[in-house]
């Protein structure tokens, strides 16, 4: 790839740990090491006044005696000490490092210890990993920065940030399903946020999807940015968001120094931009396993191959619940697996494939090949267990192989339960096929598969035309003097822009009714119009059904008397469902719509959707 600003950072020429200890089970000995169990090939040195030698490697009192300048340090040290550190590798030349202290100090002044250090980097241009991190495990250049243990492993496709230290850990170094090219603990982000690593993640090649935990956004202008790259370059993005309600957020914030932001708008964020949203770690673990595969779903539904009928009945009534459809699979398929299964076993999606097992090779492979290739199936699953180590673990899975083959679809593997893979079995995994734990989380993965499918269709449809420029500067000038608008004035705006209104007039008295109603019609709608009233239903000012010019006079008449004459009257609609519409403003993310069932049940359900602008009528 080319040079990244966050090079230095994220594949330095050389690592410094700062703090490095050869007390045993030490923080300071358990990174240095590391660095070695890696396999970093550039020069390390370990910093500490009290030792020549660290694990190895040679140990100078301070920064400033390495034999050459260190690009990257890794500060082990207390909260107590990281400032003046900080300083030490800013006189050193340093250019980038990790702080993985929290950084926070008991009887801290103003400004704040990390306020202080993001001024020194920043003035320094050093670029800061943390703090308050765990660091990251970059497995395309061989440089861990943390002190977690993990095994050195090929590079994968996916890439990983994080907000959470923990998930962190048990994901990107624990699961050995998972293979990553770069994995980062973000931290407090200093000076360089989720939007700069995911920036850099998309400019590697390796990289086929990007796995997010995220707290908060400090640089959304940055993460719209980088999620407009990730569409581009066709590399979709799975996230969590942490702080959907209000306790979660509360927490985020406290936990992550920054405010979480109105879910709602990050919800529009993630659906403008394709963002694939999970729920749980394993489901966005799992969906982005499937993703790194490079297979995206076809048109159709679901198509599931089972080993137990009782588990078929339950991932059946969990996909209704989860919204997840099954294929409508054609006579030909049909007659292929009649062909191929034992007396007593339907060829149905789903299929239950096992009964005695007789020739299991050629029922499973022939059945799975058969579904996948149906022109209505959309990706597919095999629901059974595979932590074995015997030859019907291995004969299952080749035969998902084999399948998988057949089909450009994406086809993996969920057990009904976690279980530890075996090796065997984990070679499967590593050569690209996904196998994941829980009926639930399968059909959740398949889902997700699905709405990345509806939303690569429905995008880059462009969004409809613009009125004339002077309508447009007319309405900012109207909008820009302030104070409400009225009905009729709305009406105008909306009719502008090419909504459809009903047909209305504005009247101030009988006779200017009477040549409204022989104009619109009838039945019609007879509302007070006068300045001030905005809750019009609340002080008795609407009539609705009105027919007749009788009956439209004496609905006036009582408006004007307890009013005032001024009054609008449009045509009544005859409509099935009842909407709200409106525009707000989100501090992050500037302008959303919102649409929403209308009158009280937008109370009442909170069914309501918001979106970023402009959108096309697909989106819409």
């Amino acid at each position: 790839m080319s040079a990244h600003r966050l090079e230095p950072l994220l594949n330095p020429r050389s690592v410094a740990v700062v703090g490095a200890s050869q007390r045993p089970a030490s923080y300071g000995l358990m990174t240095i090491e590391q660095i070695r169990r890696a396999g970093y090939a550039g020069p390390v040195y370990a910093v500490n006044p009290k030792y020549d030698e660290v694990a190895g490697y040679a140990c100078v009192a301070s920064l400033d005696e390495t034999p050459e300048p260190v690009e990257h340090a890794i500060m082990v040290v207390a909260n107590a000490g990281i400032e003046a550190a900080l300083a030490d590798a800013i006189r050193a030349g340093v250019k980038s490092a990790t702080i993985m202290a929290s950084c926070y100090l008991e009887g801290d002044g103003e400004p704040r210890l990390v306020e202080r250090l993001a001024a020194m980097a920043n003035e320094a241009g050093l670029l800061i990993c943390g703090a308050n991190c765990l660091g990251y495990y970059n497995f395309e250049n061989n440089i861990h920065t943390s002190w977690w243990r993990c095994e050195a492993h090929p590079p994968g496709q996916t890439a990983f940030i994080s907000h959470s230290g923990a998930v962190y850990l048990s994901i990107a170094g624990t699961d050995p399903r998972m293979r990553y090219n770069l994995a980062v603990s973000a931290g407090q982000e200093i000076n360089v946020t989720a939007a700069d690593y995911l920036d850099y993640m998309l400019e590697m090649p390796s990289t086929r999807v990007v796995a997010l935990i995220l707290e908060v956004v400090r640089d959304p202008e940055g993460f719209s940015a980088a999620l407009e790259k990730a569409q581009e370059r066709d590399i979709p993005v799975v996230a969590i968001k942490i702080g959907r309600t209000r306790m979660s957020a509360r927490l985020a914030q406290t936990h992550s120094g920054a405010l979480a932001g109105d879910d709602a708008a990050y919800e529009a964020l993630f659906e403008h931009h394709g963002v694939i949203r999970a729920s749980t770690v394993a489901e966005l673990t799992g969906t982005a396993q499937v993703l790194a595969t490079g297979k995206r779903a076809g048109p159709g539904g679901l198509v599931g191959m089972h080993d137990s009928g009782g588990a078929r009945g339950i991932a059946i009534d969990l996909a209704s619940d989860l919204g997840v459809p099954y294929a409508e699979i054609s006579e030909q398929t049909t007659a292929v697996m009649a062909g191929l299964l034992e007396y007593g076993l339907d060829p149905v999606n789903p299929v239950d494939v096992w009964g005695t097992g007789r020739d299991f090779h050629n029922v499973v492979e022939g059945c799975f090949t058969a579904l996948i290739t149906d022109a209505d199936a959309g990706a597919g699953i095999f629901f059974g267990d595979v932590s074995s180590k015997d030859p019907t673990t291995d004969g299952f899975i080749e035969c998902c192989e084999r399948a998988a083959a057949a089909s450009d679809k994406p086809l993996f593997i969920t057990q009904p339960v976690a279980g530890v893979l075996p090796d065997n079995v984990l070679e499967h995994v590593h050569s690209g096929m996904p196998i994941l734990d829980g009926i639930e989380n399968g059909l959740l993965v398949a889902r997700n598969l699905f709405w990345y499918r509806d939303y690569l269709a429905r995008r880059g449809a462009a969004p409809p035309a613009a009125p004339a420029d002077e309508v447009v500067a007319a309405w900012r000038k109207r909008l820009a003097g302030g104070g409400p608008l009225g009905e009729d004035e709305s009406l105008r705006l909306f009719a502008d822009f090419g909504i459809a209104v009903p047909e209305h007039r504005v009247v101030r008295g009988e006779a200017e009714l009477r040549a409204a109603l022989a104009a619109i019609g009838y039945p019609v709608a007879l509302k007070t119009a006068e300045a001030g009233i905005t809750h019009k239903t609340e002080v008795g000012g609407v009539h609705l059904g009105v027919g007749g010019e009788a009956a439209a006079l004496d609905a006036y008449r009582d408006l004007a008397e307890r009013l005032g004459p001024r009054a609008i009257v449009a045509r009544m609609i005859d409509a099935t469902a009842e909407f709200s519409f409106g525009i707000t403003h989100d501090d992050q993310f500037g302008a959303l719509v919102m649409v929403a069932t209308g009158g009280v049940f937008i109370e009442l359900f909170g069914d309501r959707k918001m979106a970023l602008p402009n959108l096309s009528e697909a989106e819409a």
